[in-house]
């Protein structure tokens, strides 16, 4: 069923000017996220096709982008997604906005374009983020997308290095469009080894295999499991918290 929608999907983000390959990797990426998330029906999850297919190509501003404009959409982990923003910046492309799953959307215009920079705070509900707001702009930072409590601020980078940042060429547009860090991986490994381990011996009598019939070693492996879940969705937390430097 997933198939055919996505099949759909693909075939009407290109009947509405989306390019090809990018159609291929939007239509990649939502294959991915909907396999990762263990959401089971796509068109439960996006809507009917038609009207996802009229999202994913409508402009920041409700218009078609500008005539030889590049655009490209990507997400990462808390761990890169600054050192990737800055790295991309400098090759010209402007964030505009994060759709909704997440992904930072890039704008670019060859012949035309600066190079960027990026930072992003935590900022708890709607006034801090206005003070927030309002403390970087003398400094020529404009918001540019949140994600849950993270907001992310754009300038460009001649506010900072002058003629330096003149972009005399523009690379092509890189090919990825999903970047997870080493450490985002091993977490997420760690979570989902322990959700298997507490399934497990939830479900199944597998403490028969290894003798484990008494009360208090049983509650050790229920715990051991409980504890590896509560160590990965702890270190995500605490890394977005102390907003971690990317490694």
């Amino acid at each position: 069923m997933n198939t055919e929608y996505f099949a759909e999907l693909s075939r009407l983000l290109v009947a509405r000017g989306m390019p090809d390959q990018e159609a291929a990797a939007t239509v990649a990426d939502l294959t991915g996220y909907l396999t990762e998330s263990g959401k089971p029906d796509a068109r439960e999850e996006f809507g009917p096709p038609e009207a996802f297919a009229d999202r994913l190509t409508r402009d920041h501003d409700g218009e078609r982008p500008e005539a030889g404009g590049e655009t490209w959409k990507w997400t990462s982990d808390i761990y890169t997604d600054r050192l990737l923003l800055n790295r991309y910046g400098a090759e010209g492309w402007e964030v505009e906005g994060l759709d909704f799953v997440g992904r930072f959307v890039c704008r670019r215009t060859p012949g035309a374009a600066m190079r960027w920079e990026y930072r992003r705070e935590s900022a708890h509900g709607a006034k801090q983020r206005e003070e927030l707001t309002a403390g970087l702009e003398p400094d020529g930072w404009e918001p540019c997308g949140r994600w849950l409590h993270m907001t992310y601020f754009k300038r460009p980078l001649a506010a900072s290095t002058g003629p330096a940042a003149d972009l005399a060429a523009t690379p092509p547009p890189p090919a990825r469009h999903l970047f997870f860090s080493t450490k985002f991986r091993g977490l997420v490994a760690v979570f989902a080894v322990s959700v298997v381990v507490f399934a497990l011996a939830l479900g199944f009598d597998v403490v028969d295999a290894i003798d484990l019939h008494r009360p208090a070693v049983y509650l050790a492996v229920l715990g051991a499991a409980a504890g590896g879940v509560l160590f990965g969705w702890y270190g995500v937390r605490r890394d977005i918290a102390n907003g971690v430097e990317s490694r």
